[in-house]
This record gives structure tokens, sequence and C-alpha cells, in this order.
């Protein structure tokens, strides 16, 4: 976070202002406690707080259009076994494929949300981001690995067929 210049140059003056106008002591305890604060107090300041979650995020796909499209997939699929007609398959069908599309594009709009907060968090998801790109690298490497393995056994079984 105090790697953006305007942050950093910020949280310095919010720091000197405090610094300025913080009596002095004679204690060392008193003193350090009124430093203590001070520098809460600019780090507060300049950066804000954030409030801790407890519980993870999910996707929020269960909203109420998403609610009444399964609702009515549900009676016209009942539907269709009850009569078994071509007709109310293919409506069905196509009630499976809008319920589909329409949760891609939900999930597709909480990925962007998601990437945009983490690209523009100034609070630390930062971190959830370094997590993503090293287990993306992860199963880069764990498919690199294989390949040499799966190239090894090819010629152990080549070896053993000759």
């Amino acid at each position: 976070m105090l790697e953006d210049s305007s942050i950093k140059l910020l949280y310095q003056r919010r720091l000197e202002q405090n610094l300025m106008h913080s009596p002095c002591s004679l204690t060392i305890d008193v003193e350090w406690q009124t430093l203590k604060n001070t520098l809460q107090q600019a780090a507060n300041e300049a950066l804000g707080k954030r409030k801790k979650r407890r519980h993870k995020r999910r996707l929020i796909l269960w909203n109420e259009d998403i609610k009444n499209l399964i609702e009515n997939k549900k009676k016209v699929y009942l539907w269709y076994l009850t009569t078994r007609s071509e007709s109310d398959k293919l409506e069905y069908k196509w009630l499976v494929a809008i319920v589909k599309r329409e949760t891609g594009k939900i999930k597709r709009q909480c990925w962007e949300t998601f990437v945009l907060r983490i690209e523009h968090d100034l609070h630390g998801r930062q971190i959830n981001a370094y997590k993503i790109i090293r287990n993306l690298k992860r199963t880069e490497k764990d498919n690199l690995r294989l390949k040499p393995i799966v190239e090894h056994m090819a010629r152990l079984l080549s070896k053993t067929l000759d």
C-alpha cells in the first residue's frame, strides 16, 4: 500500500503533522504511547481501516431471476415427465440452455468484479492475486513435470517390447 507514491506522501505528511502537534513528555512509557498513537492515527487517516470478514465470500449466483427460471424449468420438466411429448422435451431443453446462459453471465460478472477489486484494492487483496498467479503457475509446472515422466515410461515400455 505504501508503494504507491501518493499514499506514501500522504502518510508522511499526516505523520509529520501529528508529531508536531503531539506533546513531549518526560517518561519513556508516555512518549512511546504517544508515538504509537500518532503512527496509528496517521496510518488510519492515510490508508483507512478495513473490516475483517469472518465468512468466505462466495459467488452470488442465486437471485430472483435465476430462482424464477429454475422454478419454471422444474415445472416444465415435471410436465414433460407426465406427457413425454417431443415439444415438451424441446421446451425443457430450451429452458435448461437459458438457465446455463444466465448463470454463466452472472459468473462472468462476479469474476470481472473480483478481478477489478484485486487490481484497484489498496488494502491487501494483492495477496489473493499472487496466490491465484502462483496456483496458475503451479498447474503449468505440474503439467511440465508429467511430460518427461510419460516419455521415460514410453521408452521403458518400448525397450521391454523389443
